[in-house]
């Protein structure tokens, strides 16, 4: 066939195709057309849907979130942390520490974003009076993905439900200016939101109410165990390998009842000590924002490039494993092949621990000097602050957890100065 008539040919079936594909564009329905067209302009009703608001009516349990499990491995024989198998996990203690933090308050955020619960709270340690605790453990976290488990207790300490999340952070989510100042790990604490209100919905009303008197009661034998004892069935129980003791309600106390009016009292001033530490998480959340968004940012392709090149790597390690494939390829392309094991070595060591990347990037020294300061430890160091309750002030220092303790001891102590009193 002469090249003019391949031309004419090659013409033909463009115009064939062409034609096809606008009688396929006419053919659409007139609901289909109704769907599509110019977007409206113009002022606009609001509309009536909030996507990270839930449509809920009913009890509203209060909810804290302590702290995060950081997640280190842990030596079976002593206890305590193995640091050799931390290093081979690469995990960097203070980050991580930051992270147990950050993820709390994160989590905390987009729960309370549900306006489904009464309080929500981030707080050191599960050691604080709520209907609701959301227990975390990060299982993992490199910039790229990030992996946690969330179990859900009641007050009457009985295990709900358990469940893993996991996100992965897009290689092209800093490009976007748009995501100047969102977290890129914020879709998985959207999605532990999500599970909390699916499982709050599930529980019947009657139960709700159940646990709301549970942590009354809980809270009262705290202060008073031998006036609201008899109220608390006490019981250790066992569930998925765990241990842990379990609390029944037997009866409740006279709606009059006066010791139980004084205990509410006492609660309500432990409940303003939570409150005002939840100012304390936020100063630690915006301080530790931009060097742990740098350090996001920096190792993030590193993490990719890394994880990229050990997959090359142990797909030539299969490859591998076939001696005389392997020899073949090297004897047909010794070049090639050479260069690319040395790219893959070269991701590997000087990636896939990010050491060389902390020395070598001016962005990361600073981040990490900033990291490992506000990630010394698991708990909030906070400045001394004075409370006041019934014309008496105590001053707390030490810890978030010190503090609290402090305040709650200062609390019982009031209690019982007025009971026997009367």
């Amino acid at each position: 066939m002469k090249l003019s008539e391949l031309n004419k040919l090659l013409v033909l079936v463009g115009v064939l195709i062409f034609g096809l594909s606008a009688c396929q564009s006419t053919s659409t329905s007139r609901s289909d057309m109704l769907s599509v067209g110019p977007t409206p302009v113009g002022p606009q009703a609001p509309s009536s849907y909030e996507p990270s608001k839930k449509q809920y009516s009913g009890t509203f349990l209060d909810v804290a979130v302590p702290v995060f499990n950081p997640g280190f491995p842990v030596d079976k024989r002593t206890g305590d942390v193995d640091y050799d198998e931390l290093d081979e996990m690469d995990i960097w203690p203070q980050l991580r520490r930051a992270e147990a933090k950050r993820f709390a308050v994160e989590t905390k955020r987009a729960i309370a974003n549900t306006q489904a619960f009464g309080s929500v709270s981030a707080v050191p340690d599960a050691n604080t009076s709520a209907d609701l605790y959301v227990l975390g453990t990060i299982l993992h976290s490199d910039s790229e993905v990030v992996q946690l488990e969330v179990t859900i207790v009641d007050s009457s300490g009985e295990p709900i439900d358990s469940r893993e999340f996991e996100h992965q952070v897009s290689k092209s989510f800093f490009r976007d200016a748009l995501n100047q100042d969102k977290d890129p790990y914020e879709p998985v604490f959207n999605q532990v939101a999500d599970y909390v209100y699916e499982l709050m919905r599930k529980i019947p009303e009657s139960q709700k109410q159940v646990i709301k008197n549970t942590t009354l009661i809980r809270y009262a034998n705290y202060y008073s165990p031998e006036a609201f004892g008899d109220y608390l069935k006490v019981s250790i129980d066992k569930k998925n390998g765990t241990r842990f003791y379990k609390y029944e309600l037997n009866a409740l106390p006279a709606e009059n009842d006066t010791m139980m009016q004084r205990v509410e009292v006492l609660r309500n001033q432990e409940m303003l000590f939570v409150d005002r530490l939840q100012d304390q998480f936020d100063a630690f959340q915006k301080q530790t924002d931009n060097p742990y968004r740098d350090w996001q940012e920096e190792t993030l392709p590193e993490v990719i490039r890394a994880r990229e090149a050990l997959s090359e790597r142990n797909a030539k390690a299969v490859l591998g494993t076939i001696g005389f494939i392997a020899a073949l390829a090297l004897g047909n392309n010794s070049s090639s092949n050479s260069t690319s094991v040395a790219k893959t070595v070269g991701a590997l060591g000087s990636a896939w621990l990010l050491k060389d990347a902390y020395k070598a990037n001016q962005n990361l020294r600073v981040a990490s000097a900033v990291i490992d300061e506000m990630g010394q430890g698991l708990d909030l160091t906070l400045s001394p602050q004075v409370m006041e309750f019934n014309e008496q002030e105590v001053e707390l220092s030490g810890t978030a957890a010190e503090q609290y303790l402090q305040w709650k001891a200062h609390l019982k102590k009031m209690y019982q100065l007025e009971t026997s009193a009367n």
